[in-house]
């Protein structure tokens, strides 16, 4: 792997490759049923991962599942409330760490919606191609985290491929694609995980009452002191 491409990495292994930004610009995009339109579910074929990234988006909440030096990991995101729930299994240990996340937008290395990419660069229709069976708009892009290459989107303005200039090989390619509702369990802590607060998430005193958790049949939760 070049030096160049060592920073989309570096993001992407951290869990922030692939956790889009806000649904607002994807309902600006998606036409009237919105509702829909704000979940999805994606497979993902990212340069430099052995395995598929598997991606849940509801709403402001994103989930990753990929694997990485063997070791599968979960990232769920949720903008709203502004927190990065990391998953670890390890043995019979279960952790959850919570850190601190932007709830704005910012500049992502790998997008997944066309409205994020068009922000921040320069797009020019230069034919029409298809991605994994899926019809899609080939465009050339250039400016985006001083990158340029091509990428190609779908009618609902997700790009289903990337790749950098002078690569051959994408640096990520969507190999499935559905805009089904999502199971809200995909963005909740299990219950067997303990999680760990960094300080100043949830308040100041480290609260978890943000981080959802469903408790086990029969085991009821205390509510925090003030």
């Amino acid at each position: 792997m070049t030096n160049a491409l060592k920073p989309w990495f570096a993001v992407a292994t951290a869990g922030f490759m692939l956790v889009m930004g806000p649904v607002v610009q994807a309902q600006a995009i998606a036409g009237p049923d919105t509702a829909t339109r704000a979940d999805l579910y994606a497979k993902v074929k990212v340069a430099g991962f052995p395995t598929p990234v598997n991606i849940h988006r509801s709403g402001m909440k994103t989930r990753v599942d990929l694997t990485a030096g063997g070791v599968p990991q979960s990232y769920i995101a949720d903008r709203e409330k502004g927190v990065l729930i990391s998953l670890t299994a390890t043995g019979q240990n279960r952790l959850a760490l919570v850190f601190p996340l932007d709830r704005t937008e910012g500049i992502l290395p790998l997008p997944l919606d066309l409205s994020i990419l068009a922000r921040q660069s320069t797009l020019k229709v230069v034919g029409a191609s298809l991605v994994s069976g899926h019809p899609c708009r080939l465009m050339e892009f250039s400016g985006y985290l001083n990158q340029s290459g091509m990428v190609c989107a779908n009618s609902d303005n997700i790009i289903l491929q990337m790749t950098q200039k002078g690569r051959r090989d994408a640096l990520f390619e969507v190999l499935e694609l559905s805009a089904a509702r999502q199971d809200p369990k995909w963005f909740r802590t299990p219950p067997d995980y303990q999680v760990a607060v960094v300080p100043g998430i949830g308040g100041a005193s480290g609260d978890t009452g943000l981080i959802e958790q469903p408790q086990p049949p029969g085991v009821t939760t205390k509510p925090n002191k003030p």
